[in-house]
């Protein structure tokens, strides 16, 4: 399985860009008011600044797997258990997501159907894909999906052009000040993309330097419409309205009206969101089967995607019923120890390590 860097932007771009039109924006309102497009600017350049360090890390080890250079770098029994904290990582992507998406489905499209329902079906064809066509199915699933949801979500901000007013967004910082921003920054920054994405894919690249460019540009392209999705969505429907609808993408969508004649463009938006969201979870599920496959040295990774499916569905059905096992999107624990860990923290650690291991051999093959 060998990846494209025109794949690998597609996939990077639609994996972050699903979880910032959903997720972000509301946190980043909620607390910053108008200046919520500030909190998601810093938080997108907070993220990229994370994208850059992991790259930083799969250079150096760009022929490994994200489980053998951890192994070797931290030693086998601290690399098989600090590599854990990516794969609960990516078992959160897969409940946030697939929470989101049944909801979404049954508040829009399927209102009396049963949840359960709809999380089979979606289940099953996230589990066909990865274990029928692996990396390959959902890299041309990205390429194909991602140059209609990109044209259509950036087309869809000026689209509404009557109800735009641009004092909503005023006065900007007076009205707020440092501490909202920071604490919308602080709520929204570790949903707007995913770095840890290039720590597994890096290693599937076909040419690992246009590979890390196409990683940094689908990262940047997403920051740039989340920036310009808040802002539009501000100049709309002003900070108190923003900051209470639950999907803001979707609803500003719904307000597009050009003489009564272009409108109801969320037919077109349902259907592309659902794909990415589907590209997304294909990829958390085949990320965490394959890692856990040579994480436990079981070759038929394909199984273990079965099996983690499965534990997936059990999950997601227990922690309706145990509020405390859902993952909450507000947490100081998350938010403030979890993710800079796994962003920020280890991949630092992994780069001077390596750093300090690449100087040394250069000194022993000088001597």
């Amino acid at each position: 399985m060998k990846l494209s860097s025109y794949q690998m932007y597609w996939i990077v771009m639609i994996s972050s860009i699903v979880t910032t039109s959903y997720l972000p924006i509301h946190l980043a309102v909620e607390k910053a008011r108008q200046d919520g497009w500030i909190s998601m600017l810093l938080g997108g350049l907070a993220m990229l600044f994370f994208t850059w360090l992991i790259l930083k890390v799969c250079k150096q080890n760009e022929n490994k797997t994200l489980i053998t250079f951890m192994r070797e770098l931290l030693g086998t029994v601290l690399g098989k258990i600090l590599v854990l904290m990516y794969f609960l990582l990516w078992f959160r992507h897969l409940t946030t997501i697939s929470r989101g998406t049944v909801d979404f489905q049954n508040l829009v499209m399927l209102h009396n159907t049963p949840m359960i329902l709809i999380l089979c079906c979606l289940l099953f064809l996230v589990a066909y894909c990865v274990c029928k066509g692996g990396l390959t199915a959902i890299s041309r699933c990205a390429e194909i999906i991602g140059p209609i949801l990109i044209v259509m979500l950036f087309f869809q901000l000026f689209l509404n052009p009557q109800d735009m007013n641009y004092k909503r967004i005023l006065p900007v910082y007076a009205d707020t000040g440092w501490l909202p921003i920071l604490t919308g920054t602080f709520n929204s920054y570790c949903y707007i993309v995913d770095p840890s994405i290039a720590l597994m894919l890096f290693y599937f690249a076909e040419n690992k330097q246009t590979a890390s460019r196409a990683i940094l540009w689908g990262t940047a392209t997403t920051v740039i419409w989340g920036v310009m999705a808040t802002i539009v969505l501000m100049f709309v429907t002003g900070p108190q309205i923003a900051s209470e609808l639950v999907v803001p993408i979707y609803s500003l969508t719904k307000y597009i009206s050009i003489l009564n004649f272009i409108q109801n463009i969320d037919a077109f938006y349902i259907p592309l969101w659902l794909l990415a969201a589907f590209i997304k979870l294909s990829l958390c599920l085949f990320m965490l089967s394959y890692g856990l496959s040579e994480w436990t040295g079981f070759r038929n990774w394909r199984l273990i995607a079965c099996i983690v499916t499965g534990i997936w569905l059990v999950f997601y059905i227990y922690s309706n019923y145990n509020i405390r096992l859902s993952f909450t999107l507000k947490s100081v624990i998350l938010e403030g120890v979890y993710y800079p860990f796994v962003y920020l923290v280890l991949p630092a650690i992994l780069w001077v390590i390596g750093s300090v291991k690449k100087r040394r051999k250069a000194k022993h093959s000088i001597s």
